[in-house]
């Protein structure tokens, strides 16, 4: 429905189903989900390009996959603290994304929930997560900060594939496996601090960081590596 240019839902929606607005692409503005609604399933608002922000209540508690896909308007979204699992590939292709809150409350991030978001300046990952999983930041290219609570204990393949506004990182001291091209090409990295639990880093885990002079391992024991800065 590319022409439905406006939708308000009923306090009585208790469920959204899967592809319900897929490809509105002229839903402009705000859309706001009914505090009735408990989860925004499977690819709900995949290619809303036009929408501007959506407002997601406290009664939401999960956030399914591909929901916002390609919705290249949005620029900023506030997760609210009922939500505890966010889908994969949830907010892949969200260019127009600048600002994005996740609570504590999140437990799982899936992989390549953040894939091309590369608007996207800054994130701060929740207490409680344990992975960053694969794909998340793929070719966030704006991508300059980033803040990992010490609950995270891996870093998952092409986690930060081509984020070349990264220029500093400091893997934390919990993190024991860094995947494959997780920070493949990430080619303005130029300091790179690995946490004393790393003990195993995967293939071209940093090919084309050329730009890094610094290395601090604080392993006592070298993790086991194999083509990671060919």
């Amino acid at each position: 429905c590319s022409e439905l240019t406006d939708m308000s839902l009923g306090e009585s929606v208790a469920t959204i189903g899967v592809y319900a607005f897929m490809r509105c692409s002229g839903l402009t503005g705000n859309f706001t989900i009914p505090n009735t609604v408990t989860s925004i399933d499977s690819c709900v608002f995949w290619g809303c390009a036009g929408l501007a922000s959506v407002t997601i209540p406290n009664s939401v508690t999960s956030i399914g996959v591909m929901a916002f896909y390609g919705c290249s308007g949005l620029t900023s979204m506030t997760i609210p603290n009922s939500v505890t699992r966010i889908g994969r590939q949830a907010f892949q292709n969200c260019t127009g994304l600048t600002s994005v809150t996740i609570p504590n409350s999140v437990t799982n991030i899936a992989n390549g929930v953040f894939y091309g978001c590369t608007s996207l300046p800054s994130v701060t990952l929740p207490s409680y997560v344990t992975s960053i999983s694969s794909s998340l930041f793929y070719g966030c290219s704006g991508l300059t900060s980033i803040i990992i609570p010490n609950s995270v204990n891996s870093i998952g393949s092409s986690a930060f594939y081509q984020c070349s506004g990264l220029t500093e990182f400091t893997i934390p001291n919990n993190v024991t496996s860094i995947g494959d091209y997780a920070f493949y090409f990430c080619s303005n990295l130029s300091s790179l601090i690995i946490g004393n639990s790393v003990s195993s880093i995967g293939d071209n885990a940093f090919l084309g960081c050329n730009e890094v002079d610094t290395i601090i391992v604080k392993c006592l024991n070298p993790p086991t590596l194999t083509r990671s800065f060919s």
